[in-house]
C-alpha cells in the first residue's frame, strides 16, 4: 500500500450484471485512471466479477451478502464486511445498492471507515411491494441515513424524496446524473445491418428492443399485453428483449398464451447488447420502478427512438426527445409504438434530440468530476 494514497472500497449486494454493476465496473476503473487504490466488493461471483478481472481491478466475493432478507444472514453479512474492511483500509466506502445502503453503512462504522458515501440507484421504497414492505425499506434507509456522510442521487425527483422523508446524510446530498464516455462508446456500436446479423434478425419489418433484467420492477408482464394490440395493428413488427431473470418461465409463460412466440424473442443475457442497439428502430423500456437507467441512457447515445414510462428520471432524462407514457398503461404504451413507428421521419429527430441531450446533460467527464471531488 502506498502511503497517503486514497483508497475506494465498492461495496455492491450483487454481481449479476445489470446497470448498477455498469456504474461499479466504471467507477473503479475511473478510480484507477486516477491513481486510486480501488476493490470491488460483491455478493456473488457472476459477471461483474469476470469483468473486473478482464479489466484487471481486485474483486472479492462476500460470502454471505444475499439480496433478499434474512436476520442471521445479514448479521454475517455486516462481520465479514467489517473484516474486509478493517484488512484493506479503505479511505472511501462507497455503497451501491439499497440492501449495501443498510448492512454496508452499519459494517463501515464498526469498522471506522474514513467515509462513507452512498449512491442510490432508485430508492428501493417505490418498487411494487406491500405497504408495509414500503414502509420498512424507508424506515431503513431512515434509520441508517446517518451513517453516511454523502448521499448520492441520480436525478431530481429522488432528490425532493430524500427531503420529504427526511433521508439525509451527515455531510451532503448531491444530484449526480450517470453519463457516458461517447467516444468509447460509439466505438462499441455496430452498424444497423451488422447488428442486425448478430442479433439474429433477417426479416425487414421493424425492431423493437428492450434491455432489462426479468425483474417485477421492470414491467415485462404488463408490456406483453402492449405488443399484443400493437401486433394486432403492425403484424410485421418483432420485439428483441435482451436480458434473464427469475421471471423468465412467467414471461415465456404469458407469450405462448398470447401467441406471441413468432413475435417476441428472448435473447437472454448477452455480453455485447450495447454493440446491438443500432439494430433497433425504436427502443422501449416499461419500467414500473426506475432509478436512472443505464439501459435508456445507452439508447439514447446511440441515437434510437425512445419510449419510456414516466418513472425515475426518464421523464427528466428525455424531455422533448423521446415518448413518455404512464406505467402500466398497455393501450398507452402500445398507441406510442404504433406512433413512432408510423412515422419514421418525427421518430429519427427525437432520436437525434436524444442523442445531443447526451452529449450536453449526460457525459462521463461531468459524472466523474462531481463524484471523485467527494472521495
Amino acid at each position: 500500500m502506498m502511503k497517503n494514497a486514497k483508497r475506494l472500497l465498492i461495496l455492491i449486494t450483487q454481481s449479476e450484471w445489470g446497470g448498477a454493476q455498469t456504474y461499479v465496473l466504471q467507477a473503479a476503473m475511473e478510480a484507477k485512471r486516477r491513481n486510486m487504490e480501488v476493490l470491488v466488493a460483491a455478493g456473488g461471483a457472476e459477471e461483474l466479477k469476470t469483468r473486473c478481472e478482464q479489466a484487471n481491478i481486485p474483486y472479492r466475493e462476500l460470502h454471505h451478502v444475499k439480496r433478499s432478507i434474512n436476520p442471521l444472514s445479514d448479521l454475517w453479512a455486516i462481520h465479514e464486511i467489517v473484516k474486509r474492511t478493517r484488512d484493506w483500509k479503505p479511505t472511501t466506502s462507497l455503497l451501491i445498492s439499497s440492501k449495501m445502503s443498510v448492512i454496508g453503512s452499519i459494517a463501515s462504522r464498526i469498522a471506522n471507515s474514513p467515509k462513507v458515501v452512498y449512491r442510490i440507484g432508485g430508492w428501493s421504497f417505490l418498487d411494487p411491494v406491500s405497504p408495509l414492505q414500503k414502509f420498512i425499506r424507508r424506515l431503513s434507509e431512515r434509520v441508517t441515513c446517518k451513517l453516511k456522510d454523502v448521499i448520492i442521487v441520480q436525478h431530481p425527483g429522488d432528490e425532493q424524496l430524500a427531503k420529504r422523508y427526511r433521508l439525509l446524510p451527515k455531510q451532503d446530498l448531491v444530484v449526480i446524473p450517470n453519463g457516458i464516455h461517447l467516444k468509447q462508446f460509439d466505438a462499441q456500436l455496430l452498424p444497423r445491418d451488422q447488428a442486425r446479423t448478430k442479433l439474429g434478425v433477417y426479416e425487414g419489418g421493424p425492431i423493437i428492443l428492450t434491455t432489462a433484467n426479468f425483474y417485477a420492477t421492470k414491467g415485462l408482464m404488463g408490456y406483453l399485453d402492449a405488443i399484443k394490440q400493437t401486433h394486432q395493428r403492425i403484424p410485421d413488427a418483432r420485439f428483441h428483449w435482451i436480458g434473464d431473470g427469475g421471471l423468465r418461465p412467467t414471461l415465456e409463460r404469458r407469450i405462448r398464451e398470447l401467441r406471441l412466440q413468432n413475435v417476441v424473442t428472448l435473447h437472454g443475457k448477452r455480453s455485447d447488447a450495447t454493440q446491438l442497439l443500432q439494430a433497433a428502430d425504436l427502443f422501449v423500456l416499461p419500467s414500473v420502478k426506475e432509478g436512472m437507467p443505464w439501459a435508456l441512457l445507452e439508447a439514447m447515445a446511440a441515437s434510437r427512438a425512445c419510449i419510456a414510462t414516466d418513472v425515475g428520471a426518464n421523464r427528466w432524462m428525455l424531455k422533448e426527445a423521446g415518448w413518455i407514457v404512464p406505467p402500466e398503461q398497455q393501450t398507452q404504451l402500445a398507441n406510442a409504438i404504433m406512433e413512432a413507428l408510423s412515422d419514421p421521419e418525427h421518430a429519427a429527430q427525437l432520436a437525434r434530440n436524444a442523442r445531443k441531450a447526451i452529449e450536453q446533460r449526460f457525459t462521463a467527464d461531468q459524472m466523474w468530476e462531481r463524484t471523485f471531488a467527494l472521495f
